[in-house]
């Protein structure tokens, strides 16, 4: 998975507001099933960027979406009131993005010439974005209204086993608008994800290597995790996942974080972990949900994946990964969870395949996980757990195909998932097709655990989009996001809101529950 893969999963780019270019979509198609199928073209439904690579997006209640983008770099604020989304404001990222005073291609820690390339971004609980960047790792901090750069004192502790060549000298502080996500980490188990012995790299008396490919990032109790895939792109193999814990401390009239003294560090059960998402279980417990796609290759279909991929829990009182959900030789996407309103299921898409796959959170609320020890394995053979798992790699949702769409050897799917505000239904893109499948959840709280699977029903196909091999068509949809509020009571426009990579990038509004 070299750069150009994730930026596939990852559309991240140039952001200017361009001529809004009049462009068709491809001709139906029928799944059979007794699917619905509708091909309306959207194109005036849609904003278009001045570059492919849209990096990510969420939706405020407020009624706008703070969008990313790569190359120029920045984040951008759109009305989503309209027909189509409105550009209302440009945050633009500068060549000192962290604000330490120095240009990142010069202060660069590792000494290379490298700029930041924007990845995922989230939101805090206070509104905060927090906006992940490979090449220069950290994560920026942006505010959302007014956009602009968030400033807060990055402190480093004395006494850290982990080193940190981005951040303050131990026991020092400065003002910035990044946290460094670049750290110096020994491994317990040195041998990547091709079985190769990792050797002293940047603390040369143990295995070590610095981290990588920043990717998702959560504050939840009171810390920042952010996952790192860690990709050595010399050999195409992931070195250990990890996740790095921050304190974050906003009780002040200053934001301050700081790395965890304690547990700096945490490493996952699986390779190449690409995102994170905050988790209140109906008993309090606040979690970080880390999904491990495990290691992919730059190819499709189901040979792609290369280990099996999960979903770690780690309890952010305890800073234990308390939990692991095993999802087999799934490839999750890099997307976070999709959670449910009612906090029960999480769904996931899959980056090589047109498949989903789905967990049961209630399992999360047992007290026994919390006990100590290594993490349970959620999947019905640790005794006295359950298994979480509702649909993963050897029991897939499988998504209707696109019967005009492109041959399953060049392009077999590429899916991203998100919930409507209700919780009966859910959404899922196929980058490849083209598609936005719909889908039926009729969950209730008294039914086993798991959920039965056919408590999900694919009912709908809508091929909004043309196929990824139709040139000078709108394709590549990525991250569904469904605007918060009841369609029709809470608000009048379009519900559904989606990043289009080819052949540039745009916002699209769809209507799909919204009248």
């Amino acid at each position: 998975m070299r750069w150009a893969l994730l930026q596939r999963a990852r559309p991240g780019a140039a952001l200017a507001l361009a001529a809004l270019v009049a462009l068709g979509c491809e001709g139906s198609g029928s799944s059979g099933g007794g699917l619905e199928v509708s091909n309306e073209p959207i194109a005036p439904n849609c904003t278009p960027f001045a570059s492919q690579f849209p990096s990510g997006m969420v939706l405020l209640a407020s009624g706008r979406a703070i969008a990313s983008q790569d190359r120029p770099e920045a984040l951008l604020s759109f009305d989503l009131e309209g027909n189509a989304p409105a550009l209302r404001a440009v945050d633009t990222i500068g060549p000192d993005s962290d604000l330490d005073g120095v240009d990142d291609r010069l202060g660069n820690p590792i000494g290379l010439p490298i700029a930041p390339r924007l990845g995922e971004l989230n939101l805090a609980p206070d509104g905060t974005a927090l906006l992940s960047t490979s090449n220069y790792e950290q994560v920026l901090l942006r505010w959302t209204s007014p956009l602009g750069p968030r400033l807060i004192e990055i402190a480093t502790p004395l006494g850290l086993d982990v080193f940190y060549p981005g951040l303050p000298a131990p026991g020092g502080s400065s003002m910035r608008a990044g946290v460094s996500t670049l750290a110096c980490v020994s491994p317990p188990d040195p041998f990547d994800s091709g079985g190769q012995a990792i050797g002293a790299s940047c603390n040369p008396s143990a295995p070590s290597f610095l981290t990588s490919f920043t990717a998702g990032a959560a504050v939840v109790g009171g810390h920042l995790f952010v996952a790192t895939s860690n990709l050595d792109v010399f050999v195409d193999r992931f070195r250990p996942g990890t996740v790095l814990v921050y304190d974050w401390d906003d009780t002040g009239p200053l934001l301050r974080v700081a790395p965890d003294a304690a547990t700096p560090v945490l490493f996952t059960t699986a390779f190449n972990p690409t995102s994170v998402a905050p988790f209140t279980t109906p008993g309090g417990r606040n979690l970080a949900l880390v999904t491990a796609t495990g290691s992919i290759g730059a190819g499709v279909g189901t040979s792609n994946v290369r280990t099996e991929g999960a979903v770690d829990v780690i309890d952010a009182d305890t800073l234990r990964i308390v939990a692991t959900i095993p999802l087999g030789f799934a490839g999750p996407s890099y997307d976070p969870v999709a959670i449910d309103p009612s906090g029960s299921v999480a769904l996931l898409g899959a980056t090589s395949t047109r498949h989903l796959f789905a967990i049961d959170l209630r399992p999360l609320d047992d007290p026994n996980l919390y006990l100590g020890g290594p993490p349970v394995v959620l999947d019905g053979l640790s005794v006295g757990f359950p298994d979480a798992r509702i649909f993963d790699a050897d029991r897939p949702l499988v998504l209707p195909d696109r019967p005009d769409g492109a041959p399953a050897v060049e392009c077999d799917g590429f899916t991203f998932t998100a919930w409507n505000d209700a919780g009966d239904a859910a959404f899922a893109t196929d980058w490849c097709d083209g598609t936005i499948s719909t889908l039926r959840v009729t969950i209730a709280p008294s039914d086993p655990v798991p959920f039965p699977r056919d408590r999900f029903e694919v009912t709908g196909r809508l091929d909004s989009f043309a196929t990824r091999l139709s040139l000078g068509l709108l394709r590549a949809p990525s991250r569904p996001r469904v605007r918060p509020g009841m369609p029709g009571i809470d608000y009048r426009g379009p519900d559904v809101f989606v990043l289009i990579g080819d052949p540039d990038a745009q916002i699209c509004a769809l209507r799909i529950e919204s009248p």
